[in-house]
């Protein structure tokens, strides 16, 4: 079975688990103590609880989360052997992504997958094909979608290993079955999983789960090994979109009363009552302040006016006028330098 398709057959548990929990701790505080002693003796008898992996992970300055999915086993008696990895470069300030998901053995599409998002854009990519982009919609960010951590399943008590020193993060160790998974009659499993002391995020997981057709799917049976691992906490990241990318949303300052405000990749525009002289002036003691250097010789007119800045390879063009019918606007509009 895709292993995505068995995280969707696990989402039911998900929920399962939250209704359980929500009521066990009803029950040990209002009774009967038998009510929840059962509930909880479904999943592990250890004392640690794992309700959301990725928690932590937006309160992370950066990181690098990368989730290797190996099967090793048959389908209906051939040998089948594949892997996926998916890597992700994450920034919370600004919300900035990048993700690879390469591919190799027995899979029907082999196309390794290339995404990014920067400056409020979307950015897909494979192999030499074009750039595509696109605003990034609610609910449909790499982090909604691909997050590595959110492939991972929940534990529910896992027992204590100790505590050790895991990709430079004192983390505190535990083990677990398929109990503690929900994998009890699907599947033999075994799994190991190491929370930051500081910050309570995962820091890395490996779970090993050996099943048959009524987990993986009709006539297939075999060994799916997750192993998650985070690191560069806090590192610097810098990413680069190929050169044919175009550029994400205006980041620039308006003047105090724009309205009629458009915003899409590239541009930005807005009118004013402000006078073109002033709002000139604006964009020339503002931008400056931002790191943009001025660049050629401004035009600044009555009736229109004309400015020109760069920085970090991009250049911003500011055009102010006054239409037929007196209103002034303001269009803003970024170029990648090599476009």
């Amino acid at each position: 079975m895709h292993s995505d398709s068995v995280v969707q057959q696990l989402a039911p548990r998900v929920l399962s688990l939250l209704v359980l929990a929500a009521c066990a701790c009803v029950s040990l505080v209002r009774g009967p103590q038998e009510q929840a002693t059962i509930q909880i003796e479904s999943f592990g008898a250890g004392p640690f609880v794992l309700a959301d992996p990725r928690v932590g992970l937006s309160d992370l300055p950066s990181y690098t989360a990368t989730l290797t999915l190996s099967f090793d086993g048959t389908k209906y008696g051939t040998a089948q052997h594949w892997t996926k990895t998916y890597v992700m470069l994450a920034s919370n300030d600004p919300q900035t992504r990048e993700l690879s998901l390469d591919k190799a053995g027995d899979l029907s599409d082999l196309d390794s997958m290339y995404a990014a998002e920067r400056d409020g854009a979307s950015y897909s990519w494979q192999g030499d094909n074009t750039c595509l982009a696109g605003l990034i919609q609610e609910g449909d960010s790499l982090s909604d979608r691909f997050e590595p951590a959110g492939f991972l399943s929940f534990v529910v008590g896992a027992d204590e290993a100790g505590a050790e020193t895991i990709n430079g993060v004192a983390s505190n160790h535990y083990t677990f079955d398929e109990h503690a998974v929900a994998l009890r009659d699907l599947a033999d499993s075994t799994g190991e999983l190491w929370i930051a002391s500081d910050g309570g995020y995962v820091v890395k997981y490996v779970l090993t789960s050996n099943g048959r057709s009524d987990y993986f799917g009709e006539g297939i049976e075999g060994t799916l090994t997750e192993d998650y691992e985070l690191s560069g906490v806090g590192d610097p990241l810098n990413i680069q979109l190929p050169a044919d990318c175009p550029p994400g949303l205006v980041d620039a300052p308006r003047l105090g009363d724009a309205s009629n405000v458009v915003s899409d990749l590239g541009v930005l525009m807005y009118t004013t009552a402000s006078g073109v002289q002033d709002a000139a002036a604006f964009y020339q003691q503002e931008l400056p302040n931002l790191g943009w250097q001025a660049t050629g010789e401004p035009i600044v007119e009555d009736t229109s006016a004309w400015l020109e800045f760069e920085k970090d390879g991009e250049t911003l063009w500011v055009s102010i006028t006054i239409e037929e019918d007196g209103t002034k606007t303001v269009q803003i509009a970024l170029l990648r330098t090599q476009q």
